[in-house]
């Protein structure tokens, strides 16, 4: 039940921070730590294929897909 609340708890911080970064770069890591903290609710919730394709696919493949656009479009603060 702990572990439940701490998965949670980071899942909502990480996403709002997300939302509230002005760097994009760090934007994408604490989105990283979002999954990650949602891929830990699922192995909770008795889900640990939803978990595996969680880590696997978002933030394996498409987060650093995002990474990689990030880091090539070199944003700079205006």
């Amino acid at each position: 039940m702990v572990l439940f609340y701490l998965f949670g708890t980071v899942a909502v911080v990480a996403s709002l921070l997300v939302v509230l970064q002005r760097n994009p770069m760090h934007s994408v890591l604490l989105l990283i730590v979002s999954f990650a903290a949602l891929a830990g609710l699922y192995i909770l919730l008795d889900s640990p294929f939803a978990a595996v394709i969680q880590i696997i696919i978002y933030a394996g493949a498409i987060m650093v897909l995002f990474l990689f656009v990030v880091m090539l479009l070199n944003a700079h603060k205006e």
